[in-house]
This record gives structure tokens, sequence and C-alpha cells, in this order.
């Protein structure tokens, strides 16, 4: 069986992805432990196409093979729905990371990011170079335990630039992370 291919990078979405709760961890105030992050990215024409690819790449793999990597992605805190897009993430933050308001991100990509806080609003602008990505969004806090957010990205891979934009929406679940572990945190 072929390896699951795509146009652009599955590393650039991902990144994106995670970037879009990127003010999660700003605020003041947070609880730490397990938190769900649902987002729903407005994919390009193209960007469809290689995920309904994706996903009939993944519905044609034989049962044990398909098993193995949904459970590899749901240990890694990952549910994602290859027609649309959407993920539903699961992020652990500690309690240093809540106390010290530090981004959990994925460790991949050199990544820079200026944030200002307005109230209950968080404003953040990025650039990445690892991926090649660059964005900015806005994420409200309705409390210590939920938030949502709105961002647009910019990214350029094989000489191609590819705009998304992605809805967010992030809640607590409980101060037990469970087998989730922590991310690392931004510099």
């Amino acid at each position: 069986m072929k390896p699951l291919k795509t146009r652009t990078s599955p590393q650039l979405l991902f990144a994106a992805l995670l970037l879009a709760g990127s003010a999660l961890a700003q605020a003041q105030n947070i609880k730490p432990g397990l938190w769900e992050i649902k987002m729903n990215p407005q994919l390009s024409p193209e960007r469809q196409a290689a995920m309904a690819q994706a996903q009939q790449q993944l519905a044609q793999m034989p049962a044990e093979q398909r098993k193995m990597m949904e459970e590899m992605m749901a240990k890694a805190g990952v549910n994602a729905n290859l027609a649309t897009g959407a993920m539903t993430l699961k992020v652990c933050i500690t309690a240093e990371q809540a106390a010290l308001n530090q981004l959990p991100v994925s460790s991949q990509g050199n990544c820079k990011h200026q944030l200002e806080r307005k109230g209950a609003q968080i404003l953040n602008r990025f650039s990445c170079s690892e991926p090649e990505l660059s964005g900015e969004g806005t994420t409200t806090l309705s409390s210590p335990e939920a938030y949502s957010s709105s961002m647009s990205t910019v990214s350029r891979a094989g000489g191609k630039t590819e705009t998304m934009s992605v809805q967010s929406q992030g809640r607590w679940l409980s101060g037990d992370c469970g087998g989730i572990a922590p991310m690392k945190t931004s510099k």
C-alpha cells in the first residue's frame, strides 16, 4: 500500500491548526490540565481534493493497518476528518505552563509570536520558517475553561502559496491529562 500523499505538506496544515489555538495559554488564569481544541479550516479546492484522496487511500488500507494508524493518532490526542479537514486535538497544559502563561505548540518549526492582550481578546501575529507559514488571529476568552478563535494563515511550500482560515473552540476537559503528554512551550 502506498503512503498517504498530499500536494502540499501535511505539516503545514498541522502547524496551521495548532496555531489556531495559539493564544490559549496566553490568557491569565487558564486552567491546567486536558484541553480539547476543535478546529474547522476553510480549505482551498486543491487541499480539499488532496484530503479526499487521503481519505480514499485510508479507506482502502487493510483494517489492521487502518486501526493501527487511528490508534496512533488517538494516543497523540488527534482526531481528524479527512473529508472536511476538521480536527480535534487534545492538548495537555501543565500547571507550570498555565502559571507562566506559555503557549503549547508543536516542537516542529521555528515560530515567532507577537501577542497583544485587549481585555478578553488576545491578538496574535506569527511567522514560522519551518514550515514557512505566517498569519494572524484573534482569541476571545469566555472563561478560564473556554475560548473561541479565528485565524488566517499564508503558507508557502513547493513554490506555491496557500491561504487558509481556521475557526476553533477550546474547552477544558479535566485536571488530569491521562495519557496525553504535555506539548513543548514556545520560546
